[in-house]
């Protein structure tokens, strides 16, 4: 027979399409995920209600126990009904590739995912996200600082960050989220959660207590949160009309946005190589009149005047390109003998 991943919505039934409903209704066997999602019991009551036999899925059903869900779907028509999208978690992915090698028809029907709403609600432009995390409930230090570094990754691209909270037990809630970010920022110190970082937290997405409310740090540790299901969106390089949907949607303080900045070390890093050239470069000026030797400091002084402007147009890969042929030709000058000067200094 088949599966149909459908997708229920953001939690409350009214977010339930029509689509989704029909399938629910028509198929055999419902499997609820309870594993990547978190449903309120109004909307399991509605779901069981109106379903022929309705299955609670836990991760273990999903995962490694699945093989029931592919036999009975092998001679019924089966549902996994999902929180949002079906195909956001990579568990759904992974089910319907299993079902595709046995043969077996998948069907998807689509739902309203936190991911695109957390994004439409923030005012930030949705193509300017990067890689999405979980921070899973646990405290564990390597789950914490894998999310610091994509946090950190993204914003060096000028990309926002979505991180979703765990929604296991009662769900992970964002001042615990942070807490967690903002002591391993103590070791770190690469300023990803400081107090002042702008980040946006949501609450609730789809609920009539839905909360959106865009701070620094410090400010969101000391907020009162309706319960989970939470969010975190932390923000890279903002356009001006970004800017303005922070303050103006959001209320972000003008001044807040005005002075954010996002992490970039691969800036810092070309910065840190052009101070070192131009250094050097200064340096080396006058120590030979050896025509060729004035021919390679000419040419290396282009490459460091091309490099700063790649930099100010925003052109990263060509600024870093540039400064390591300005860096390369003036090793070569000091290998030689004909200049001396020290990278150090």
């Amino acid at each position: 027979m088949s599966i149909t991943f459908v997708g229920l919505g953001l939690g409350p039934k009214k977010h339930i399409t029509e689509a989704a409903l029909d399938s629910i209704r028509r198929a055999d066997v419902v499997f609820l995920d309870t594993y990547t999602g978190m449903l309120p019991k109004e909307t399991v009551d509605f779901l069981r209600k109106i379903s022929r036999r309705l299955v609670l899925a836990d991760r273990y059903t999903l995962e490694e126990g699945a093989e029931a869900l592919l036999r009975d779907a092998v001679e019924k028509e089966v549902v996994v009904a999902v929180q949002g999208d079906p195909f956001v978690a990579t568990t759904h992915i992974s089910l319907a590739l299993e079902a595709c090698k046995r043969g077996i028809a998948c069907k998807t029907v689509n739902g309203i995912s936190s991911y695109s709403a957390a994004a439409s609600l923030s005012g930030l432009q949705a193509y300017k996200f990067g890689r999405a995390v979980t921070l899973p409930s646990e405290d564990s230090v390597e789950s914490v600082r894998s999310v610091y570094e994509n946090i950190l990754e993204n914003m060096s691209r000028g990309l926002h960050t979505l991180v979703f909270l765990d929604t296991k037990g009662n769900g992970l809630r964002i001042p615990v989220a942070l807490s967690r970010l903002r002591e391993l920022e103590g070791s770190l110190k690469k300023g990803v959660v400081s107090d002042d970082r702008l980040v946006v937290a949501l609450a609730r997405l789809g609920y009539e207590d839905c909360v959106v409310k865009a701070g620094r740090v410090v400010e969101l540790l000391a907020w009162d949160f309706p319960d989970p299901p939470h969010m975190l969106i932390f923000p890279g390089k903002l356009h001006f009309l970004e800017r303005e949907a922070l303050v103006r949607l959001l209320g972000v303080p003008r001044e807040y946005v005005e002075a954010y900045e996002p992490i970039n070390y691969g800036v810092d890093r070309v910065r840190r190589y052009i101070d070192a050239c131009e250094g050097a470069l200064s340096r080396s000026r006058g120590s030979s009149r050896e025509a060729k030797v004035t021919e390679v400091l000419r040419v290396a002084e282009s490459y460091l005047e091309d490099s700063k402007f790649f930099l100010k147009s925003g052109d990263i890969f060509n600024s870093l390109s540039a400064i390591s042929y300005c860096e390369g030709l003036l090793d070569a000058l000091r290998m030689l003998g004909y200049v001396e000067f020290d990278w150090k200094k």
